[in-house]
Protein backbone atom coordinates (compact mmCIF):
# COMPACT_ATOMS: atom_id res chain seq x y z
CA UNK A 1 0.00 0.00 0.00
CA UNK A 2 2.49 2.25 1.16
CA UNK A 3 4.85 1.31 -2.32
CA UNK A 4 1.61 2.25 -4.74
CA UNK A 5 0.60 5.79 -3.08
CA UNK A 6 4.53 6.82 -3.42
CA UNK A 7 4.01 5.41 -7.00
CA UNK A 8 1.25 7.61 -6.99
CA UNK A 9 3.10 10.52 -5.60
CA UNK A 10 5.72 10.40 -7.81
CA UNK A 11 3.13 10.39 -11.16
CA UNK A 12 1.75 13.46 -9.79
CA UNK A 13 5.23 15.30 -9.66
CA UNK A 14 6.26 14.23 -12.72
CA UNK A 15 2.60 15.46 -14.34
CA UNK A 16 2.96 18.49 -12.66
CA UNK A 17 6.30 18.96 -13.42
CA UNK A 18 5.18 18.45 -17.35
CA UNK A 19 2.08 20.57 -16.84
CA UNK A 20 4.89 23.52 -15.49
CA UNK A 21 7.20 22.81 -18.50
CA UNK A 22 4.41 22.76 -21.18
CA UNK A 23 2.83 25.97 -19.49
CA UNK A 24 6.59 27.65 -20.26
CA UNK A 25 6.79 26.62 -23.62
CA UNK A 26 3.73 27.83 -24.77
CA UNK A 27 3.87 31.00 -23.24
CA UNK A 28 7.77 31.55 -23.97
CA UNK A 29 7.15 34.65 -26.15
CA UNK A 30 5.45 36.11 -23.17
CA UNK A 31 8.09 35.58 -20.83
CA UNK A 32 10.27 38.51 -19.82
CA UNK A 33 13.28 38.08 -21.51
CA UNK A 34 11.45 38.20 -24.62
CA UNK A 35 9.37 41.50 -24.01
CA UNK A 36 11.67 43.27 -22.03
CA UNK A 37 15.25 44.79 -22.54
CA UNK A 38 17.73 42.80 -20.34
CA UNK A 39 20.04 39.83 -19.50
CA UNK A 40 20.34 36.42 -18.65
CA UNK A 41 22.98 36.65 -16.14
CA UNK A 42 24.87 33.38 -15.09
CA UNK A 43 27.57 32.68 -12.44
CA UNK A 44 28.34 29.46 -11.29
CA UNK A 45 24.92 28.86 -8.64
CA UNK A 46 22.44 29.45 -12.33
CA UNK A 47 20.89 32.04 -14.03
CA UNK A 48 18.32 35.29 -13.29
CA UNK A 49 17.60 38.18 -15.30
CA UNK A 50 18.59 41.73 -14.84
CA UNK A 51 17.69 45.15 -16.38
CA UNK A 52 19.82 48.15 -16.12
CA UNK A 53 19.38 51.40 -17.69
CA UNK A 54 21.92 54.22 -17.55
CA UNK A 55 20.76 57.83 -16.81
CA UNK A 56 22.78 61.31 -17.91
CA UNK A 57 23.18 63.74 -14.87
CA UNK A 58 20.53 66.17 -16.93
CA UNK A 59 17.79 63.58 -16.41
CA UNK A 60 15.04 65.39 -14.08
CA UNK A 61 13.11 63.82 -11.41
CA UNK A 62 10.84 65.39 -8.53
CA UNK A 63 12.66 68.85 -9.92
CA UNK A 64 15.89 67.60 -9.51
CA UNK A 65 18.78 66.93 -11.47
CA UNK A 66 20.91 63.73 -10.97
CA UNK A 67 23.46 65.74 -10.97
CA UNK A 68 21.87 67.77 -8.04
CA UNK A 69 22.32 64.48 -6.41
CA UNK A 70 25.64 63.65 -7.37
CA UNK A 71 27.35 66.60 -6.20
CA UNK A 72 25.34 66.59 -2.53
CA UNK A 73 26.66 67.89 0.79
CA UNK A 74 25.82 64.74 2.82
CA UNK A 75 27.39 65.87 6.11
CA UNK A 76 23.97 68.03 7.25
CA UNK A 77 22.50 64.19 7.23
CA UNK A 78 25.36 63.35 10.40
CA UNK A 79 23.18 62.30 13.08
CA UNK A 80 20.16 62.50 11.49
CA UNK A 81 20.51 59.78 8.68
CA UNK A 82 23.83 57.43 10.52
CA UNK A 83 27.10 58.95 10.83
CA UNK A 84 28.13 61.23 8.02
CA UNK A 85 31.62 62.30 7.85
CA UNK A 86 33.58 64.32 5.81
CA UNK A 87 34.66 61.54 3.59
CA UNK A 88 31.66 60.10 2.43
CA UNK A 89 30.13 60.93 -0.78
CA UNK A 90 26.92 59.90 -2.57
CA UNK A 91 29.42 57.51 -4.74
CA UNK A 92 29.62 55.37 -1.78
CA UNK A 93 25.59 54.92 -1.18
CA UNK A 94 23.42 52.44 -3.06
CA UNK A 95 19.84 53.52 -3.43
CA UNK A 96 17.50 50.38 -2.56
CA UNK A 97 13.98 49.50 -3.04
CA UNK A 98 13.06 45.96 -3.22
CA UNK A 99 9.60 44.10 -4.66
CA UNK A 100 8.53 41.25 -2.46
CA UNK A 101 5.94 38.53 -2.39
CA UNK A 102 4.52 39.84 0.84
CA UNK A 103 4.20 43.02 2.33
CA UNK A 104 4.44 41.76 6.01
CA UNK A 105 7.45 39.79 5.81
CA UNK A 106 7.42 36.58 7.41
CA UNK A 107 10.05 33.32 6.83
CA UNK A 108 8.40 32.59 3.42
CA UNK A 109 8.19 36.08 1.93
CA UNK A 110 11.25 36.46 -0.97
CA UNK A 111 12.40 39.64 -2.50
CA UNK A 112 11.95 38.47 -6.48
CA UNK A 113 12.81 41.96 -7.74
CA UNK A 114 15.75 43.98 -6.39
CA UNK A 115 16.78 47.80 -7.75
CA UNK A 116 19.67 49.48 -6.93
CA UNK A 117 20.98 52.65 -7.96
CA UNK A 118 24.26 53.93 -8.27
CA UNK A 119 26.02 57.11 -9.11
CA UNK A 120 29.51 56.95 -11.59
CA UNK A 121 31.53 59.82 -12.99
CA UNK A 122 29.20 61.12 -15.23
CA UNK A 123 25.80 58.88 -15.04
CA UNK A 124 23.41 56.83 -13.05
CA UNK A 125 23.06 53.49 -12.84
CA UNK A 126 19.89 51.78 -12.24
CA UNK A 127 20.07 48.22 -12.08
CA UNK A 128 17.24 45.67 -11.07
CA UNK A 129 18.04 41.86 -10.36
CA UNK A 130 14.56 39.98 -11.02
CA UNK A 131 13.83 36.50 -9.91
CA UNK A 132 12.22 34.50 -13.02
CA UNK A 133 11.59 31.51 -10.21
CA UNK A 134 12.58 30.44 -6.44
CA UNK A 135 15.36 28.78 -7.49
CA UNK A 136 16.72 31.63 -8.93
CA UNK A 137 17.47 33.54 -5.46
CA UNK A 138 20.88 32.13 -4.59
CA UNK A 139 22.43 33.51 -8.10
CA UNK A 140 20.94 36.71 -7.87
CA UNK A 141 21.43 37.23 -4.45
CA UNK A 142 24.84 36.15 -4.82
CA UNK A 143 25.66 38.88 -7.57
CA UNK A 144 24.10 41.73 -5.57
CA UNK A 145 26.53 41.14 -2.69
CA UNK A 146 29.41 41.09 -5.06
CA UNK A 147 28.15 44.55 -5.89
CA UNK A 148 27.64 45.89 -2.33
CA UNK A 149 30.67 44.89 -1.33
CA UNK A 150 32.18 48.48 -3.53
CA UNK A 151 29.43 50.42 -1.11
CA UNK A 152 30.06 51.86 2.61
CA UNK A 153 25.94 51.87 2.87
CA UNK A 154 22.29 52.29 1.74
CA UNK A 155 19.81 54.86 0.98
CA UNK A 156 16.15 53.35 1.22
CA UNK A 157 12.52 54.08 2.36
CA UNK A 158 11.38 52.40 5.50
CA UNK A 159 14.35 50.16 4.55
CA UNK A 160 15.84 49.65 8.32
CA UNK A 161 12.63 47.78 9.16
CA UNK A 162 11.40 45.75 5.82
CA UNK A 163 14.10 45.55 2.84
CA UNK A 164 17.09 45.44 4.73
CA UNK A 165 16.14 43.03 7.32
CA UNK A 166 14.07 40.96 4.26
CA UNK A 167 17.56 40.55 2.50
CA UNK A 168 19.71 39.78 5.37
CA UNK A 169 17.45 37.48 5.92
CA UNK A 170 17.51 36.21 2.45
CA UNK A 171 21.43 35.62 2.42
CA UNK A 172 21.19 33.99 6.05
CA UNK A 173 18.98 31.49 4.56
CA UNK A 174 20.99 31.16 1.12
CA UNK A 175 24.67 30.63 3.42
CA UNK A 176 25.64 33.56 1.68
CA UNK A 177 27.90 35.73 4.06
CA UNK A 178 27.40 39.29 3.68
CA UNK A 179 29.77 41.68 2.07
CA UNK A 180 28.87 44.77 3.90
CA UNK A 181 29.40 45.00 7.76
CA UNK A 182 27.34 47.71 9.68
CA UNK A 183 26.51 49.65 6.42
CA UNK A 184 25.63 53.27 7.11
CA UNK A 185 22.03 53.24 6.29
CA UNK A 186 19.93 56.09 5.18
CA UNK A 187 16.71 55.47 5.48
CA UNK A 188 14.82 58.72 4.82
CA UNK A 189 11.04 57.63 6.44
CA UNK A 190 11.96 59.11 9.31
CA UNK A 191 12.86 62.48 7.95
CA UNK A 192 10.23 62.31 6.19
CA UNK A 193 7.55 62.18 8.79
CA UNK A 194 9.24 64.33 10.75
CA UNK A 195 9.12 67.03 8.04
CA UNK A 196 5.56 66.15 6.53
CA UNK A 197 3.16 64.80 8.87
CA UNK A 198 1.89 68.39 9.57
CA UNK A 199 1.35 68.95 5.51
CA UNK A 200 -0.04 65.58 4.10
CA UNK A 201 -2.37 63.31 4.97
CA UNK A 202 0.60 60.21 5.46
CA UNK A 203 4.13 59.88 4.70
CA UNK A 204 4.21 57.43 1.90
CA UNK A 205 6.43 57.34 -0.69
CA UNK A 206 3.59 57.57 -3.28
CA UNK A 207 2.37 60.64 -1.62
CA UNK A 208 5.75 62.66 -0.83
CA UNK A 209 6.61 62.31 -4.84
CA UNK A 210 3.16 63.70 -5.75
CA UNK A 211 3.00 66.74 -3.11
CA UNK A 212 6.31 66.92 -2.38
CA UNK A 213 8.65 66.41 -5.62
CA UNK A 214 5.96 66.94 -8.22
CA UNK A 215 5.83 63.66 -9.89
CA UNK A 216 2.65 62.43 -11.20
CA UNK A 217 3.02 58.51 -12.58
CA UNK A 218 0.64 57.44 -15.13
CA UNK A 219 -0.63 53.84 -15.45
CA UNK A 220 0.99 52.55 -11.99
CA UNK A 221 0.63 49.52 -10.37
CA UNK A 222 -0.69 49.61 -6.94
CA UNK A 223 2.01 48.48 -4.53
CA UNK A 224 -0.60 46.04 -2.68
CA UNK A 225 -0.81 44.61 -5.94
CA UNK A 226 2.56 43.21 -6.80
CA UNK A 227 2.49 40.21 -4.81
CA UNK A 228 0.19 38.01 -6.76
CA UNK A 229 0.87 39.79 -10.24
CA UNK A 230 4.31 37.40 -9.26
CA UNK A 231 2.30 35.02 -8.30
CA UNK A 232 0.37 35.28 -11.62
CA UNK A 233 3.94 35.53 -13.77
CA UNK A 234 5.23 32.37 -11.80
CA UNK A 235 1.71 30.08 -13.08
CA UNK A 236 1.79 31.66 -16.59
CA UNK A 237 4.87 32.87 -17.67
CA UNK A 238 3.29 35.97 -18.86
CA UNK A 239 5.79 38.99 -17.95
CA UNK A 240 3.51 41.98 -19.28
CA UNK A 241 2.19 43.37 -15.82
CA UNK A 242 5.47 42.36 -14.25
CA UNK A 243 7.15 45.28 -16.81
CA UNK A 244 5.08 47.69 -14.87
CA UNK A 245 6.48 46.38 -11.32
CA UNK A 246 9.96 46.85 -12.60
CA UNK A 247 8.55 50.10 -13.65
CA UNK A 248 7.05 50.98 -10.46
CA UNK A 249 10.81 49.85 -8.93
CA UNK A 250 12.67 52.15 -11.35
CA UNK A 251 10.44 54.97 -10.07
CA UNK A 252 10.36 54.32 -6.59
CA UNK A 253 14.88 54.51 -7.18
CA UNK A 254 14.32 57.63 -8.77
CA UNK A 255 12.26 59.10 -6.16
CA UNK A 256 14.69 58.33 -3.56
CA UNK A 257 17.34 60.37 -5.00
CA UNK A 258 15.00 63.27 -5.62
CA UNK A 259 13.59 62.97 -1.79
CA UNK A 260 17.47 63.13 -0.86
CA UNK A 261 18.45 65.92 -2.45
CA UNK A 262 15.49 67.68 -1.05
CA UNK A 263 15.47 66.66 2.53
CA UNK A 264 19.48 67.12 2.45
CA UNK A 265 19.22 71.35 0.80
CA UNK A 266 15.93 71.21 3.63
CA UNK A 267 18.38 70.32 6.67
CA UNK A 268 21.31 72.69 5.25
CA UNK A 269 19.61 75.47 4.42
CA UNK A 270 16.38 75.44 6.29
CA UNK A 271 15.17 78.80 6.10
CA UNK A 272 15.77 78.88 2.52
CA UNK A 273 14.36 75.70 1.30
CA UNK A 274 11.20 74.81 3.43
CA UNK A 275 8.21 75.50 1.83
CA UNK A 276 5.65 76.31 5.25
CA UNK A 277 6.14 76.89 8.72
CA UNK A 278 4.86 73.48 8.90
CA UNK A 279 7.91 72.23 6.95
CA UNK A 280 10.29 74.35 9.05
CA UNK A 281 9.10 73.35 11.92
CA UNK A 282 9.43 69.17 11.44
CA UNK A 283 12.95 69.83 10.39
CA UNK A 284 13.46 71.80 13.67
CA UNK A 285 12.30 68.71 15.23
CA UNK A 286 14.72 66.67 13.87
CA UNK A 287 17.01 69.22 14.61
CA UNK A 288 16.23 68.93 18.05
CA UNK A 289 16.12 65.40 18.35
CA UNK A 290 20.16 65.43 16.81
CA UNK A 291 20.92 67.96 19.65
CA UNK A 292 21.91 70.49 17.09
CA UNK A 293 20.82 73.48 19.23
CA UNK A 294 21.61 76.32 16.56
CA UNK A 295 19.56 75.37 13.99
CA UNK A 296 16.93 74.39 16.47
CA UNK A 297 16.43 77.80 17.57
CA UNK A 298 16.34 79.23 13.54
CA UNK A 299 13.56 77.18 12.67
CA UNK A 300 11.61 77.49 15.79
CA UNK A 301 11.93 81.37 16.61
CA UNK A 302 10.57 81.43 12.88
CA UNK A 303 8.04 79.49 13.00
CA UNK A 304 7.02 81.89 16.08
CA UNK A 305 6.14 84.39 13.81
CA UNK A 306 3.49 81.95 11.92
CA UNK A 307 -0.13 83.00 11.54
CA UNK A 308 -0.95 79.26 12.12
CA UNK A 309 -1.85 78.90 15.85
CA UNK A 310 -0.96 75.24 16.07
CA UNK A 311 2.09 75.72 14.47
CA UNK A 312 2.93 79.11 16.55
CA UNK A 313 2.37 77.87 19.75
CA UNK A 314 3.96 74.55 19.69
CA UNK A 315 7.10 76.45 18.64
CA UNK A 316 6.73 78.48 21.89
CA UNK A 317 6.52 75.36 23.71
CA UNK A 318 9.82 74.21 22.16
CA UNK A 319 11.76 77.16 22.55
CA UNK A 320 10.02 76.85 26.75
CA UNK A 321 11.38 73.56 27.13
CA UNK A 322 14.83 73.79 25.15
CA UNK A 323 16.02 77.07 27.39
CA UNK A 324 14.09 75.04 30.47
CA UNK A 325 16.73 71.84 29.81
CA UNK A 326 19.64 74.53 29.42
CA UNK A 327 18.48 76.31 32.06
CA UNK A 328 18.41 79.53 30.65
CA UNK A 329 15.26 80.34 33.30
CA UNK A 330 14.86 84.23 31.98
CA UNK A 331 13.70 83.22 28.79
CA UNK A 332 11.60 80.14 29.81
CA UNK A 333 9.80 82.30 31.49
CA UNK A 334 9.63 84.82 29.40
CA UNK A 335 8.17 82.51 26.39
CA UNK A 336 5.78 80.79 29.47
CA UNK A 337 4.60 84.39 29.61
CA UNK A 338 4.06 84.79 25.85
CA UNK A 339 2.00 81.89 25.78
CA UNK A 340 -0.39 82.99 28.44
CA UNK A 341 -0.69 86.11 26.61
CA UNK A 342 -0.76 85.50 23.04
CA UNK A 343 -2.50 82.00 23.23
CA UNK A 344 -6.11 81.32 21.39
CA UNK A 345 -5.74 78.02 23.81
CA UNK A 346 -6.85 77.23 27.32
CA UNK A 347 -3.47 75.39 27.53
CA UNK A 348 -2.72 74.40 31.31
CA UNK A 349 1.30 74.00 30.65
CA UNK A 350 2.66 77.75 30.84
CA UNK A 351 0.64 78.47 33.97
CA UNK A 352 2.03 74.75 35.29
CA UNK A 353 5.53 75.27 34.42
CA UNK A 354 5.63 78.88 35.83
CA UNK A 355 4.09 77.19 38.76
CA UNK A 356 7.07 75.23 39.02
CA UNK A 357 9.57 77.69 38.73
CA UNK A 358 8.50 79.97 41.09
CA UNK A 359 8.31 77.47 44.01
CA UNK A 360 11.27 75.45 43.22
CA UNK A 361 13.93 78.42 41.55
CA UNK A 362 13.22 81.69 42.25
CA UNK A 363 11.49 80.21 45.51
CA UNK A 364 8.28 83.00 45.35
CA UNK A 365 5.43 80.74 46.92
CA UNK A 366 3.43 83.93 46.28
CA UNK A 367 3.80 83.69 42.63
CA UNK A 368 3.60 80.09 42.41
CA UNK A 369 0.21 80.28 44.11
CA UNK A 370 -0.83 82.96 42.24
CA UNK A 371 -0.09 80.55 39.00
CA UNK A 372 -1.81 78.03 40.27
CA UNK A 373 -4.94 79.27 41.09
CA UNK A 374 -5.18 80.37 37.08
CA UNK A 375 -4.71 76.80 36.29
CA UNK A 376 -7.46 75.88 38.53
CA UNK A 377 -9.38 78.43 36.76
CA UNK A 378 -8.41 77.34 33.33
CA UNK A 379 -9.31 73.88 34.28
CA UNK A 380 -12.97 74.77 35.67
CA UNK A 381 -13.56 76.86 32.36
CA UNK A 382 -12.46 73.66 30.12
CA UNK A 383 -14.68 71.63 32.08
CA UNK A 384 -12.27 68.91 33.50
CA UNK A 385 -13.13 69.76 37.41
CA UNK A 386 -13.32 65.74 38.16
CA UNK A 387 -10.34 65.09 36.50
CA UNK A 388 -6.82 64.18 37.33
CA UNK A 389 -5.67 67.13 36.45
CA UNK A 390 -7.29 69.01 38.21
CA UNK A 391 -6.91 66.78 41.06
CA UNK A 392 -2.69 67.42 40.72
CA UNK A 393 -3.18 71.22 40.57
CA UNK A 394 -5.25 70.88 43.94
CA UNK A 395 -2.82 68.80 45.96
CA UNK A 396 -0.02 71.39 44.32
CA UNK A 397 -2.60 74.04 45.98
CA UNK A 398 -3.15 72.72 49.01
CA UNK A 399 1.05 72.06 49.34
CA UNK A 400 1.59 76.05 48.30
CA UNK A 401 -1.03 76.90 50.58
CA UNK A 402 1.01 75.10 53.51
CA UNK A 403 4.50 76.02 52.51
CA UNK A 404 2.82 80.31 52.62
CA UNK A 405 1.47 79.42 56.11
CA UNK A 406 4.39 78.30 57.54
CA UNK A 407 6.55 80.82 55.86
CA UNK A 408 4.47 83.60 57.41
CA UNK A 409 4.80 81.81 60.52
CA UNK A 410 8.36 81.69 60.39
Amino acid sequence: MYGDLKSRLEMYKMGKAEKKENLKSKNSEMDIQNIMEGSVCTNELGSYFMIEEEYPLSYIYGSYKLEDAAKLNLLPLNGICGDVDESLTIQDLLFMDTETTGLSGGAGTVAFLIGVGFFKEDCFILRQYFMRDYDEECTLLGDLNSLMSGYKGFVTFNGKAFDWNLLQSRFVFNRIRCSIKNPIHMDLLFPSRRIWKLKLENCKLGTLEANVLGESRKDDIPGAMIPQVYFKYLEDRDASDIKKVIKHNALDILSLVALLTKIAGMLEKPLLETDCERELFGVGTIFESAGKYDQVMDCYENCMKSENTYIKESALRKLADIYKRNKEYDKAVEHWNRMISESETLSLYPVIELAKYYEHKSKDINKALEMTERAMEKISRMGLINSYQYDEVKKRYERLKSKARRTKNA
